[in-house]
Formats: C-alpha cells, structure tokens, sequence
C-alpha cells in the first residue's frame, strides 16, 4: 500500500543515545502510543516520493489519505491525485482497503486489482512492522519500535518538518527488517505526536521511500469520519477488475 520528498540525513548517528537523549526517545515513543491508542481517524494530504539510483528512475504522487479505526480491521484509502515517473505524468491511483478486500486502481489503464488480504471475520495488525510494505505513519507500538531497531536522535536540521523530532531507527541485526531496511528515520511532530514524514532507505542506500504528511495536525485528527468515506469511487464502474483470493484454508488431517 503505504510509499508514498525530503531529505534523507546521511551519516546519521548510530551510536548508543546518552542519558538525557534515551529519555527523550522514551517519551516520544510514549507520547507516539498513546496519541495511536486514542485514533479514531485521520484525513490529510499526502506527497509520496520512491527514488531508486541503481535504475536511475524517481516517482513522485500526491494526494489525500483517510483511515477510520474499525472492528475487526481498520479502513483505509490512500487517493494519488496526481504524480510523475522520469518526467511522465500520472494519472489517478487509489488504494482502498475496506476490512476485508485491499483495492489498487490506476485510472491510466482503467484497472482495478481487488486483492483479499483476511477473510471474514479475521483480524490483522497492518501496523506489523514486518508484514506491513512501508512504516504507516499511524497505529505503531512503543515495543515493536525497540524490539526492532537501535533508536537514536537526530540533531535538528533546517530540512527537518517544522516542530519535529528526527528520530534514526537502525534495525538491529536480530530483527527481521535488519534485510529489509538499512534504515528507517521518523520525525515525530512535537505537539501532534505523529510523523510529519517517514523515510525508508534501501539496499546500502540507493533506494529511498519518503512519505511526507505536510498539513498534518490536530485539525486532521478525529474529523468525523465513517464508512461512507471509504465508498469505492464512481469513475470506477466501467474499470476492469481482477480478483485475487487467498487460498482456502486447509483441514489438518485426522
């Protein structure tokens, strides 16, 4: 789903925080949990840049972002209003997920991917870090950040978003992201208590995901949000759609 621009601190500090940091980084990582635990939905822009320096190629989209904490699972549509590759411009995507079924549409070539990722009535954590594509900007815990990474604090850079704390995630080498990431910086907005920005860098560095959250505050917390929000769109109706089902379940034998 979740890649959605900026600027990428390198040489970060990786070394074991001091005393007065590590207490910072507990509280921030506090203050994130608790301001995740208290999310009924959030509506935002979004502006999503993927950089890949082996292949020479960088894409850039933006757009809007809706999520709604739901039972058993959350929903969520991610709309790419626009975009470019290389200089070409995009047309509209949508990633919609409505609890059972992730939908990607992509209106240049009128085609719809509709993708079962539970099956009714299961329940799954979409904020995993080890299962989830990209670190989504919402619904991560404390633990799973520590039990996964070294953490440290960046000193403040005029590229930074405003009012923001820079923390470095450097997977350590236990974890199962120490392939997958080479590392993972999140700054943590300091009266929101949520990243204004998210970027992932790949494969000794030549591979860059950053998700930028520009005008996210209070004001894109807890707006009234429902189902209805997250209706799939009219200009979908004359698209083709694949449906991809997840095998069924099998029986232990007797």
């Amino acid at each position: 789903m979740a890649t959605l621009m900026g600027c990428v601190a390198q040489g970060a500090p990786q070394s074991t925080p001091s005393i007065s940091n590590a207490k910072r980084i507990d509280r921030i990582l506090t203050q994130l949990e608790e301001q995740n635990a208290a999310l009924r939905d959030i509506h935002c822009k979004i502006e999503f840049l993927e950089s890949d320096d082996v292949n020479l190629s960088h894409r850039k989209k933006w757009g809007t972002v809706r999520y709604l904490a739901a039972d058993p699972n959350p929903l969520f549509m991610i709309h790419f209003e626009a975009g470019e590759v290389d200089g070409v411009v995009l047309k509209q995507e949508w990633y919609l997920f409505d609890g059972r079924f992730l939908y990607n549409a992509v209106e240049r070539r009128k085609h719809v991917t509709k993708q079962e990722i539970v099956r009714p009535g299961e329940k799954r954590d979409f904020f995993d870090l080890e299962t989830a594509p990209f670190p989504m900007p919402f619904g991560q815990k404390k633990g799973s950040i520590l039990r996964h990474f070294d953490l440290t604090l960046a000193e403040s850079s005029t590229s930074d978003p405003p009012d923001t704390d820079h923390l470095v995630c450097v997977p350590k080498a236990t974890s199962r992201l120490y392939r997958k990431y080479d590392r993972v910086d999140m700054f943590i907005h300091r009266k929101v208590h949520l990243p204004m920005r998210i970027v992932v860098v790949k494969n000794s560095g030549y591979e860059t995901q950053t998700a930028n959250f520009p005008d996210l505050s209070v004001d894109s917390i807890n707006t009234g949000l429902s189902r209805a929000d997250f209706k799939k769109p009219k200009s979908w109706s004359g698209y083709q759609v694949v449906v991809e089902m997840l095998p069924p379940v099998t029986q232990p034998s007797p």
